[in-house]
């Protein structure tokens, strides 16, 4: 046994620097296989399509879109993308119904570099196809977000009104109406028009024409009335005059109508409501209109009573 010891020492001192070259290669080696295929990267939200024969669409997918982990080399990897990237499924002899199992595998993915596929997530897809149908649906504008306080959306008007969608009749049979993309409310502070594109459902591959319409948005003030009770009449006058002035009913109701904010901040001391006597110039008595001074931005809406009776007398 330490002979031959003795002898493979004795050949390794011979063939060192033969030895020293194998591991320089074997080095490099694993650097070049590391380089190519030791980096990954997941990415997210690949989008999947099922390539139906003419007169068939997608009734039913169980995803629409898919995460996959590639491995390659730092030159494959850096610029992957779920832009660049897509799944295909083909589907070459459809059946009304039938869901269809489909394991994920790099046959279907449509990839321009040279990473390859470490896994799907999902693994598979189930897709159900049906034939397809086509109807004329009405136009329905998404609305996202909130108007400032005091307005609201009176009406809204789509033009055109409907379009035509082709899709899954099964998809289509299910649907009273299709929607617009949102629509943004904030900071609105007037009407106004926007075009929208279409929101096509994510069951199936369907199809809209017209892709876009117009959108007029009209808005209103929104608007509140409050009754406001026992506010004092009061007689307006020349200042020259000292005859004695008598009013009944001396109070009144009031019903104002204005932005709620604007009559929850409104106080009784900012009404003012009078009746004017500087051009009576007999003793007797009088059927007046009351006169209601408001703050900027309310309405009154009426007064009751609306008229009242002034009795005038001698001078004092």
């Amino acid at each position: 046994m330490k002979d031959r010891l003795i002898a493979l020492w004795t050949s390794v001192k011979k063939e060192k620097w033969l030895l020293l070259v194998c591991f320089a290669l074997a080095f490099l080696a694993w650097q070049g296989i590391r380089k190519n295929l030791g980096f990954e990267i997941s990415v997210s939200n690949i989008s999947v399509d099922v390539d139906v024969p003419e007169g068939w669409a997608v009734w039913e997918k169980s995803v629409h879109e898919v995460d996959i982990l590639f491995r390659g080399s730092r030159e494959d990897i850096r610029y992957l993308n779920n832009e660049q990237l897509k799944i295909v499924i083909p589907a070459s002899e459809p059946k009304h119904g039938n869901e269809v199992v489909v394991e994920l595998s790099e046959k279907y993915l449509r990839n321009p570099t040279n990473a390859k596929v470490v896994r799907f997530s999902p693994s598979k897809i189930i897709v159900k196809l049906d034939q397809e149908g086509e109807r004329i649906l009405p136009v329905k504008a998404a609305l996202d977000g909130s108007l400032p306080e005091g307005l609201e959306v009176d009406r809204i008007i789509t033009t055109p009104a409907t379009v035509r969608v082709s899709g899954a009749r099964q998809v289509l049979d299910e649907m009273d109406n299709i929607h617009t993309e949102s629509i943004g409310l904030n900071s609105r502070q007037t009407s106004f028009k926007e075009r929208a594109r279409i929101a096509l459902p994510q069951a199936g591959r369907m199809q809209v024409d017209p892709e876009w319409v117009s959108v007029d948005i009209i808005l209103m003030q929104h608007t509140s009335s409050q009754i406001i009770e026992n506010i004092p009449v009061r007689i307006l006058s020349a200042a020259a005059d000292h005859r004695t002035f008598t009013v009944q009913p001396q109070q009144i109701h009031i019903t104002v109508q204005g932005l709620q904010q604007k009559i929850q901040q409104m106080k009784r001391a900012d009404i003012f409501a009078y009746v004017s006597c500087t051009e009576l110039d007999e003793n007797t008595g009088y059927d007046l209109p009351v006169k209601v001074d408001l703050p900027a931005g309310l309405q009154l809406v009426k007064a009751d009573p609306a008229v009242v009776r002034i009795e005038i007398s001698t001078y004092k």
